[in-house]
């Protein structure tokens, strides 16, 4: 059969136009397949920068790099698969990869909280409230961050300052640790005063006080000592506020007063019912013991040389001491007198030294910066109440 010219051409031009159509689809298929592989590429790259793990993404840059989807626009691969899939699979694993190092990234950071809320917890009672407040501010901050790498930073800076508030702290425990004797002997003036102004509370504060004392007496382990300190920082606080709080309304005279408790070995100044000055004292000693009542101050001297009543040898007779301020108020052998005592060491004033060698033979011993102020501050006629 012979085919007619016509026909052949014809055919040709099918053939051609067919060729040319697929040779269009495959170019437009890989010219879309190209600038979604460049898309991904680039997302991988900015995932890189924002704290993707180089192994997490490199399975999938292969799985591209060596897909058949490589072949040229020519290629009969184009004409039947435009890598739509393909694309989509790549994609749909990206985001799993970018979810995966999102939720690594935030574990990390829930760790790094919850070593910072030990640390504050651990620390309270030595940490500045700034610091305790930032505790917010953390979650706040990892919460809003929203790439692998902001919240790695975060997480770092924030176990860094962990680790960081965490020694000075320690460096703080081991200083109050040093510290202790002094901050025991404040804690003990405190709470004796609040005993001799009868503040409420005042007997548990004295009871535990003296249960610290003895604890840090018995000289314990370091971590003891440190939790040790830890009480009475609080227990300072506590009785610091409470005679805050009851400064007023004390039944004593009207106007300006002084009190002097023997047991506590305090004295302490009111003025309209308020306390407005406290400090230990060292009263008279066994067989000269400072008499009770209430007194008033007749007589101001400042200096004073006192001489004993008694003659030398008498177990009774001292030699010449000079005060500086001295108020005198009530008359029993030579005169009792509530002064200054430059010989006595600071650190001797307070319960119990009315026992010591550095007790009076009948007077009031209180430090010269306190009767400074007393000196000016007392008019004769100043009522004295001294109470066992």
């Amino acid at each position: 059969m012979r085919t007619s010219p016509l026909a052949v051409a014809n055919l040709a031009v099918v053939i051609a136009i067919a060729g040319a159509t697929l040779a269009s689809v495959g170019a437009g298929r890989h010219s879309d397949f190209t600038a979604q592989a460049t898309s991904l590429e680039q997302r991988w790259s900015a995932m890189s920068s924002e704290g993707v793990a180089p192994g997490a993404l490199a399975p999938l840059k292969t799985e591209l790099r060596t897909s058949s989807y490589e072949a040229p626009w020519w290629s009969p691969a184009w004409w039947n698969d435009p890598g739509t899939s393909f694309v989509q699979s790549l994609e749909d694993r990206t985001q799993a990869v970018w979810d995966e190092a999102v939720s690594d990234a935030r574990a990390h950071a829930a760790s790094a909280l919850v070593g910072w809320d030990v640390m504050v917890e651990h620390n309270a009672a030595m940490l500045a409230a700034p610091t305790v407040a930032t505790s917010s501010t953390w979650v706040t901050r990892i919460a809003t961050a929203t790439t692998p790498a902001a919240i790695d930073t975060l997480s770092t800076e924030l176990v860094s300052q962990t680790a960081a508030e965490n020694h000075a702290a320690l460096l703080s425990a081991t200083s109050d640790v040093a510290a202790l004797p002094t901050r025991l002997r404040q804690l003990m003036l405190d709470a004796d005063q609040a005993g001799a102004e009868a503040v409420p509370g005042a007997t548990s504060y004295l009871a535990t006080y003296r249960r610290l004392a003895t604890a840090v007496a018995a000289k314990p382990k370091t971590t003891v000592l440190a939790a040790l300190s830890t009480e009475v920082t609080a227990l300072q606080a506590t009785v610091s506020s409470a005679l805050r709080q009851h400064a007023c309304g004390h039944a004593v005279p009207s106007g300006k007063a002084i009190v002097i408790n023997l047991t506590l070995q305090e004295v302490v100044f009111y003025q309209n019912g308020c306390a407005i000055q406290a400090t230990a004292v060292t009263s008279g000693r066994r067989n000269e013991r400072t008499p009770t009542g209430t007194f008033h101050v007749f007589h101001k001297d400042s200096p004073v040389l006192f001489t004993s009543w008694a003659p030398r040898g008498s177990p009774y007779w001292y030699p010449p001491e000079r005060a500086n301020y001295a108020l005198e108020f009530t008359v029993v052998r030579a005169g009792i007198f509530l002064h200054d005592a430059p010989w006595e060491p600071g650190g001797a004033y307070g319960p119990g030294s009315q026992n010591t060698a550095n007790a009076s033979h009948g007077c009031v011993h209180a430090p010269t910066s306190g009767m400074q102020w007393a000196y000016s501050w007392a008019p004769l006629g100043t009522p004295v109440i001294v109470v066992a």
